[in-house]
C-alpha cells in the first residue's frame, strides 16, 4: 500500500497558519475521496455550504497577500497536501483571467505533478511537470521579465529548483535512488512579502 506522501522540508513556514491541515494527505485510488466519500476528510452532506466556497468577489492577484485560499493552497502544496492544494488554487483558478489564471494553473499542474511522482507514475509526472513549467515560464514572458516574482513567488527561483526536481524522471532509467536523491531538491513555495 502507498504511504502517505511526507512534506520535503517540515519546517518550511507557514502562511496560512490559522487554517489546519487535513487529518490525511489523498492519494487518488487509496484514501478515501475528500470530498465524494463520506468518510473523506472534507465531506459534506448535499445542501450544506462549503467553508472552502470562493467568495463572488475574487481578489486580484495584487492582493495576494490577503487571499486566504492561496496562502492555503501554498502551504497544502509545500506540505505535500498536493491533491488539497490542486484543490484550493482550482476555486481560486475558474474565477481568475489572464495571467493570473495562467498562473495558477501552473501551479496546480506541478501539484498534480509530485502526486504522481508519490504513486511513482512516470508518464503523468512528465506530462504534468512538463505542462506546469510550460504555463508558470510564459507568466514569467507576459510580466516581461527574467527575474519575475508573480503573487509573491520568484518564478525564475522556482523553476530553476522545479526543472533540477522533474529532469532526473526524463531519463531512460528510474530508479528508487532517483526518487530519493530528487527530493533534496524539491521545487517548494517560497512567498516574499
Amino acid at each position: 500500500m502507498i504511504q502517505q506522501p511526507q512534506p520535503f522540508e517540515p519546517q518550511w513556514p507557514r502562511y496560512c497558519p490559522q487554517r489546519p491541515f487535513p487529518p490525511y494527505r489523498h492519494i487518488p485510488g487509496v484514501t478515501p475521496h475528500p470530498i465524494r466519500d463520506a468518510l473523506g476528510h472534507s465531506y459534506e452532506p448535499a445542501g450544506e455550504a462549503s467553508h472552502h466556497d470562493v467568495s463572488d468577489a475574487p481578489l486580484p492577484p495584487e492582493m495576494w497577500r490577503e487571499n486566504e485560499e492561496y496562502l492555503y493552497g501554498v502551504d497544502l502544496y509545500n506540505f505535500a497536501y498536493w491533491w488539497e492544494a490542486h484543490e484550493a488554487w482550482e476555486g481560486l483558478w475558474h474565477q481568475a483571467e489572464d495571467t493570473y489564471r495562467l498562473f495558477l494553473q501552473g501551479l496546480i499542474q506541478i501539484s498534480a505533478a509530485h502526486i504522481k511522482y508519490h504513486s511513482r507514475m512516470l508518464r503523468p509526472l512528465r506530462t504534468l511537470s512538463t505542462a506546469g513549467r510550460k504555463k508558470l515560464h510564459q507568466v514569467v514572458i507576459e510580466s516581461y521579465g527574467t527575474r519575475c516574482v508573480y503573487m509573491g513567488v520568484d518564478l525564475s527561483e522556482f523553476l530553476e529548483n522545479a526543472a533540477a526536481f522533474f529532469a532526473s524522471f526524463f531519463a531512460d532509467i528510474v530508479t528508487e535512488d532517483t526518487y530519493r536523491e530528487a527530493a533534496v531538491r524539491a521545487p517548494l513555495i517560497r512567498l516574499r512579502f
